[in-house]
């Protein structure tokens, strides 16, 4: 498996975790529903809000720590783009700089430790803000959401699927 695709699915994964978007899944442990209702969709911090019961004060402080871990995540992202792009560019090199490319693939390592880093805070920072009872349902929804990623990941390779949809010959 090349780095590439490593990083890659790593960064997925690790969106996917950061993720609120664990609870619009469809028969989760806290309610039935259309996957796609409220998955893409501006109503998706109503349809969380429902699907774990939440006051108006905690959906508000969810709504903003999740647009704090957006805008962190979106520069965590550019600094992956910027070192990937030297790293490609230092290796396409004639005579890479094995200094460079060590230097280049460390700072990768840390921003992929900052990023699990900063997925923990943001589990924690949920957990303030919600019930057990809530906490639990979110987690479960949460697992819930990672597993069908997978299972739709897998499916793809699997069957040669493509970006597009179109199953590739």
């Amino acid at each position: 498996m090349t780095a590439k695709m490593k990083m890659a699915g790593l960064a997925v994964a690790l969106m996917g975790l950061l993720s609120f978007s664990a609870a619009y899944a469809d028969n989760g442990p806290m309610g039935g529903g259309n996957m796609h209702k409220g998955w893409h969709h501006e109503d998706k911090g109503k349809r969380l809000g429902e699907v774990l019961n939440l006051t108006e004060s905690q959906d508000k402080q969810l709504q903003a720590l999740h647009e704090q871990q957006r805008t962190q995540m979106k520069a965590v992202f550019e600094q992956m783009k910027a070192n990937r792009q030297d790293f490609e560019a230092e290796i396409a090199k004639e005579k890479p700089d094995m200094n460079k490319i060590n230097d280049l693939q460390t700072k990768l390592k840390s921003i992929q430790a900052q990023m699990v880093d900063d997925h923990l805070n943001g589990i924690l920072a949920v957990k303030k803000i919600l019930t057990p009872q809530q906490f639990a349902g979110y987690m479960a929804l949460k697992k819930e959401r990672q597993m069908k990623m997978m299972h739709r990941m897998h499916e793809r390779f699997e069957h040669g699927v493509n970006k597009g949809g179109e199953y590739e010959k």
